[in-house]
């Protein structure tokens, strides 16, 4: 049983292996995955019987199109090789189709400063085309200039819990000198203001009618419903205006600690139209002196539909759909700031900044700062996490299709020392006003894709993009293609890359390149199948694009028709599967006969033992008076009297 067992699980190793290694060779339209090509390694390229087979299966791979390069008989396969291999054997050097990825500049704008920043360009080349060959990498030269002044845009996103209240009265008187800050580094600034404070819904914020007016703890105090976000101010240029609207706020209360800040980032970063973001450098400051929601905290109180990712803010302003929707996630937020564009910088106080400086490394180009007890510090803080930002370039691309990979290295500073930077995104810091940083993108496709497709590079916290435009070579562009050539059956044949592809294929099988026009491209020829054996060296002998082997015969007519007998080459059954099966019935068959044995035998041995006691207990024939076992009842009586009367005294 063991024995057999073992054999059966080395068939099933074995059919895997041949079932893999047969989807790998009859399966040409699916894309095959190399790694990085190594091009001195003795037999990397591998024969194949088309020149699109050829190129594809290997980046080093080339074919000869050379009319009879391969000797009669032999297989079109030996076209394919690597260039030096075929080369020695006799190719000529214009025979050979070796195609390789490209790229072309499309749109090449040089890198200024613009006017005192306005329409800088930062980001060069904008628009490439590149056509990637499966398994060879192209590289692309990316560069970026740090202008001086570039404009910006700061939405200021406070929360006006109870705990928040000193702190409202210094960023009351805020909008002034924060314009003054940032026009030391940029002439176009604009700020905005919103606020939140939580979902007002319990356990987070107090259903009370009493408490849902007025939350504050004394009746004195100056305070507002409570609210998830509220987007008071879009973004300006008018400092007065700002701080008039910020003087109009008042605190608000909740009932927990954390907050509903992620609500209210997510929102001021979906709802940009009423925000009034422009397409600049986008700064969103967030004040807080607690912790956060994240999903699934909404369950608490009884809402369970994720966050759906889309702008809910009515004509108030006021995000409406709070109480229906979960607080979204991490994961939520940072892909809304990254499509968005924000660079969010956290003004947290210290209590909490752990937690956010772990937020941040989950954020891309995001900053955290201290904040100080009554936000005196935060002007400060703003310049200073603006200034680390600005300074950070970081490259990174759109969503890739399938099959295409990208690795970069950054060059950020002496050419001599080049950081190579494997992954999503390359990245320099510390990059001065005016200076220029280099990276080098690398492409590489694994796969043919159905269609071209565009992928997009930017630098983060800028507004400008590269564009590729993304081909793959998947086909060669052989110059010979020929149909009817003479070459190829006298006429009867299209003559592709060298290699003719006559009527045997698209007559017989209905494949091949001649299948969509078979009926004209062959019209003079007569396709039969003949399943007779094949007695001469008269027999041509071809593969089909399967890689099928199949042999005809070209026969002429007096009135210039040609007679082709294709014989199909029977293919060899592969018995692995029936052999498997068949050792798998036979392990059942022996099991349930060896179970089918053994209760035969107890069968046997149980109804021996029976008829032995039915003969045994027949022959018994006791007898009442000696039977030991047998003995009647008795019962004894004694009269006191009778033997009274017995005695002497009477």
């Amino acid at each position: 049983m063991v024995a057999l067992s073992m054999v059966l699980v080395f068939l099933l190793a074995l059919s895997g292996g041949e079932s893999e290694l047969e989807a790998k060779i009859s399966s040409p339209e699916k894309g095959t995955e190399w790694g990085d090509p190594d091009l001195s390694l003795p037999g990397s390229c591998q024969p194949a019987p088309t020149c699109q087979k050829c190129i594809l299966s290997h980046p080093s791979c080339a074919w000869c199109k050379q009319l009879n390069f391969t000797a009669s008989g032999k297989a079109e396969e030996q076209r394919c090789g690597q260039r030096q291999e075929l080369l020695a054997r006799g190719c000529p050097p214009g025979e050979l189709e070796e195609p390789h990825g490209r790229q072309e500049v499309l749109q090449d704008q040089p890198l200024s400063q613009g006017d005192r920043g306005e329409g800088a360009t930062q980001l060069a080349p904008q628009q490439v085309r590149v056509t990637l060959r499966p398994g060879e990498p192209q590289q692309l030269r990316v560069r970026f200039l740090r202008a001086e002044g570039y404009p910006v845009d700061l939405y200021y996103l406070m929360d006006l819990s109870y705990s928040m209240k000193d702190d409202l009265e210094r960023v009351r008187q805020l909008g002034q000198d924060l314009l003054v800050g940032l026009q030391k580094v940029t002439h176009s600034v604009r700020i905005g203001f919103g606020s939140f404070v939580d979902k007002t819904v319990l356990p987070f914020v107090s259903t009370v009618p009493s408490k849902l007016l007025h939350p504050c703890p004394t009746r004195l105090e100056r305070c507002q419903p409570p609210f998830s976000f509220h987007h008071v101010l879009s973004l300006t240029s008018d400092a007065k205006a700002f701080e008039r609207e910020v003087g109009r706020q008042s605190v608000s209360g909740n009932l927990d600690s954390p907050e509903g800040g992620f609500d209210a980032i997510l929102q001021a970063a979906l709802c940009q139209e009423q925000i009034g973001w422009r397409n600049v450098s986008r700064l969103l400051v967030f004040t807080s002196d607690d912790t956060f929601h994240t999903a699934g905290d909404g369950k608490l109180g009884g809402i369970f539909m994720p966050s759906d990712g889309h702008c809910h803010l009515d004509s108030n302003g006021v995000y409406s759909r709070s109480p229906e929707f979960d607080y979204p996630s991490v994961g939520q937020v940072a892909q809304a700031l990254s499509a968005a564009n924000i660079q969010p910088i956290f003004a947290v106080t210290s209590a909490t900044l752990p937690v956010y400086q772990e937020l941040s490394k989950l954020i891309p180009k995001s900053a955290v700062g201290e904040l100080s007890e009554d936000s005196s510090n935060v002007v400060q803080l703003i310049m200073d996490a603006y200034n680390s930002l600005s300074s950070t370039v970081t490259l990174e691309h759109s969503p890739l299709p399938p099959g295409v990979h990208v690795s970069y290295e950054s060059q950020c500073g002496d050419p001599e020392k080049t950081e190579h930077k494997a992954g999503d995104r390359g990245q320099c810091n510390q990059v001065r006003i005016n200076q220029t940083v280099n990276f080098l993108v690398t492409l590489r496709a694994t796969h043919c894709l159905s269609e071209p497709h565009l992928l997009r590079f930017r630098a983060l916290g800028f507004s400008e993009e590269l564009t590729v435009e993304l081909h793959t070579l998947c086909d060669c562009n052989c110059s010979d293609t020929q149909p009817q050539a003479p070459h190829c059956s006298n006429g009867q044949g299209l003559l592709q890359c060298g290699v003719c592809r006559d009527c045997a294929e698209c007559g017989a099988f209905g494949t091949g390149p001649l299948a969509t026009n078979c009926s004209i491209a062959c019209a003079s020829t007569n396709v039969t199948l003949a399943l007779v054996p094949i007695l001469d060296d008269g027999w041509c002998k071809e593969r089909t694009l399967d890689n099928q082997l199949f042999f005809f015969l070209v026969e002429e007519e007096a009135r210039g028709r040609v007679i082709l007998r294709v014989r199909p080459q029977e293919r060899g059954a592969n018995h692995t599967l029936a052999i498997v099966l068949g050792c798998m019935g036979g392990i059942v068959a022996v099991g349930l006969g060896l179970v089918l044995a053994y209760r035969l035998s107890v069968e046997i041995y149980d109804r021996q033992e029976y008829n032995r006691f039915e003969k045994e207990r027949q022959q018994l024939n006791w007898k009442q008076g000696s039977n030991p076992l047998y003995r009647s009842a008795i019962t004894t009586t004694v009269n006191p009297h009778f033997q009274g009367a017995e005695s002497p005294f009477l």
